[in-house]
């Protein structure tokens, strides 16, 4: 297998980590106090292209395949120290940008896309609700058809972007059907009646990007909305998932990079008992696992996209990815505190800040749990 990058992909890479120096490091702590959105820093991500890596330049994408997409947001995650800001990106570009490609119809494309890889709109998806999470079977919201409409009436939870979104992808039951045969996912903007933001959410880490819940109230949606066919929802939702977690993969690798790089220069500076602290067994044993985590993982990342872009990826290996990063990305910040001693535990540090936008890893597009049952149930398939 050749593990060499294109010269294109890796002018991809270089054009991403240059947009991150210049524009998109500015006051990522005072945003993170403040839990402020920043749209400036959307604006110009999305004049880069970033939320349309995926999506065909007919439709105003970059027309890239996973791999490439996926080393791109691998180097927004290195090179962006806003984590909330990248994860926004990333769950409008996976969870309503993605469906919308794969599952739109011509007019829905015309009409969604191009403003979608902009930025001009702000997208996400609303499937979690307070008694249904991993059970997405027993979703309360309900649609109901009739006039050549749809009424769909429930609140979401959970919603990455709620606060500040123009268009949601929502899943809605259908009454007296069997469970998740029954779902429709439905293309819904924020300013239709009956839809408001309910409660905004505070949040330990990954605070720039907002979190809320949706509320939907009798909202009516032209049959023109539904996104697929009706009762399709299933399979939209995990087209959906299948690109969330292997690129939200491929931002926990970037941000664990850097937060490498940073920990193995404080341990080659900082002294102890006369020595570089690096020299120390237990801090040595420490930067190796970060190291061999990280290394481990892009080998996992870059094969999985390259099995996706020949129609070889599943479920299950998407799962292994999230699984893999994500308790990657947890453990290697863990370490990293314990490196810098006290100083990253202080709120000032970028090290504390990076542990709290670490532990939502093993949470969000499914939690290690979910991974795990996703996995096993496929043990006979190999990547």
């Amino acid at each position: 297998m050749d593990f060499s990058f294109t010269d294109e992909q890796k002018e991809i890479q270089k054009s991403v980590l240059q947009l991150c120096a210049s524009k998109l490091n500015a006051d990522i702590f005072k945003n993170d106090e403040q839990a402020v959105f920043p749209k400036d820093k959307w604006k110009m991500c999305g004049q880069f292209g970033i939320p349309g890596l995926p999506v065909p330049e007919e439709y105003g994408g970059i027309g890239q395949d996973m791999l490439t997409t996926g080393l791109a947001i691998q180097s927004l995650g290195y090179g962006c120290r806003d984590e909330g800001l990248v994860f926004s990106l990333c769950a409008h570009m996976l969870t309503c940008v993605v469906p919308v490609l794969y599952f739109g119809t011509e007019e829905q494309k015309t009409t969604y896309l191009p403003q979608l890889c902009s930025g001009e709109y702000i997208g996400g998806n609303g499937i979690s609700e307070a008694n249904a999470g991993s059970d997405v079977s027993s979703m309360a919201t309900t649609v109901v058809k009739g006039g050549g409409c749809y009424s769909i009436k429930g609140s979401k939870i959970f919603v990455t972007n709620g606060p500040v979104a123009d268009l949601l992808v929502i899943y809605a039951k259908h009454t007296g059907g069997m469970a998740m045969l029954d779902i429709s996912a439905f293309l819904i903007k924020t300013t239709h009646a009956g839809f408001r933001v309910g409660q905004v959410f505070k949040k330990m880490g990954l605070r720039t990007c907002t979190l809320s819940e949706v509320v939907l109230d009798n909202v009516t949606v032209p049959e023109e909305d539904l996104l697929g066919r009706e009762r399709m929802g299933m399979a939209v939702f995990n087209q959906s998932m299948l690109w969330e977690r292997i690129i939200m993969g491929a931002y926990h690798i970037g941000a664990m990079e850097q937060q490498y790089e940073s920990t193995l220069q404080y341990a080659d500076l900082r002294k102890q008992f006369g020595k570089k602290i690096r020299s120390f067994q237990h801090i040595s044993d420490m930067l190796v696992a970060m190291k061999m985590r990280i290394e481990t993982a892009k080998l996992m990342l870059y094969k999985v996209c390259w099995n996706y872009d020949h129609n070889k990826a599943d479920l299950s290996q998407a799962a292994m990815v999230k699984l893999l990063t994500s308790e990657a990305k947890v453990k290697n910040s863990l370490s990293a505190v314990q490196i810098f001693g006290a100083y990253g535990y202080l709120k000032e540090s970028e090290v504390e800040k990076q542990l709290r936008d670490s532990i939502a890893a093993t949470l969000y597009s499914g939690t290690s749990e979910i991974q795990k049952k996703i996995i096993s149930e496929n043990l006979g398939d190999v990547i």
